[in-house]
């Protein structure tokens, strides 16, 4: 680990970037912090940059100029809905600013993260280990797979794929887990899918790990992943009931009920087989050793 560590996290506004900041700077590690963000709210005690992830000049720039030791590329378009509704926006943002960002960290010689997703799986054939194939069936899985294609073989490279996070939100921003969580507070009725599986992790719990294994020598892809296969009802009634929320109103729905543009994967669980072995202290934990602070 190096005492002298200069971060470059995008997509700094975001879930995950948010909390990557706030873990790095609780941290005992000497370090100096940028941040790299489109639009929405950062922390105002870390340097930020507002620049356009389909801008490669702008990208180039921010990396040369800083110089950084780790570059976490978390930054993308994450909406499923907003990737098939802006196709050519989510390929440049998606892919190409992938490329342009592992291209110039590796200039510099940083260690360089790319935060993938487990919607690179068709989800029939769960649970996926790292080295089976991808079979995309969104426009926003696709993005995410070229890009993780894209960056294979490269000695500087480590590709994180990350499933489904909860967990609040570290500014004021929304998300989806924190309107589902207010929701259950007021007793409104929440209609959540049980026919559609994925391997929930806590968002700390994903940042402390990224942050960990950028500090490893770990390279190529590797999953990191709750321990538990959950539908989004089996989740958010775990959540409610550790949080004694006892009027929340959780209503079961298949996931068939919602008209979408392209077809949902029916469970994209991942194996974490890999990370547990290597790096066990990394891995993630089950909804219920999460307390109740979501």
């Amino acid at each position: 680990m190096s005492d002298n560590e200069r971060w470059l996290v995008t997509g700094a506004s975001g879930q995950l970037g948010g909390h990557l900041l706030r873990q790095l700077k609780r941290d005992t590690v000497n370090k100096t912090l940028l941040a790299l963000a489109g639009r929405g709210l950062v922390d105002e005690n870390v340097k930020t940059l507002r620049v356009d992830l389909a801008n490669e000049q702008d990208l180039r720039r921010a990396v040369d100029d800083f110089r950084p030791t780790h570059v976490v590329h978390a930054g993308a378009i994450t909406a499923v809905s907003e990737a098939y509704e802006r196709p050519r926006d989510a390929e440049k943002v998606n892919t190409y600013a992938t490329r342009v960002l592992a291209d110039a960290a590796e200039l510099c010689a940083a260690r360089f993260v790319f935060i993938s997703t487990d919607m690179v799986f068709d989800g029939t054939a769960a649970p996926y280990r790292e080295s089976d194939p991808p079979r995309p069936l969104s426009h926003y899985g696709r993005t995410k797979a070229a890009a993780e294609l894209l960056l294979v073989g490269r000695a500087h490279v480590l590709t994180i794929r990350l499933p489904l996070m909860y967990g609040l939100p570290c500014g004021a921003r929304e998300t989806t887990f924190s309107r589902q969580l207010a929701a259950a507070r007021r007793g409104e009725p929440l209609k959540l899918f049980v026919d559609e599986w994925r391997t929930p992790v806590w968002i700390q719990d994903a940042a402390r790990a990224v942050i960990g294994l950028a500090r490893t020598g770990v390279t190529g892809l590797i999953h990191v992943a709750g321990p538990e296969r959950l539908s989004r009802f089996d989740l958010i009634e775990r959540i409610v009931a550790a949080m004694g929320i006892a009027n929340a109103k959780l209503q079961p729905v298949s996931r068939l009920s919602i008209a979408a543009p392209e077809p949902r994967p029916a469970d994209l669980s991942l194996d974490c087989g890999l990370l547990r072995s290597r790096l066990p202290e990394l891995a993630p934990r089950p909804v219920a050793a999460c307390g109740s602070d979501f």
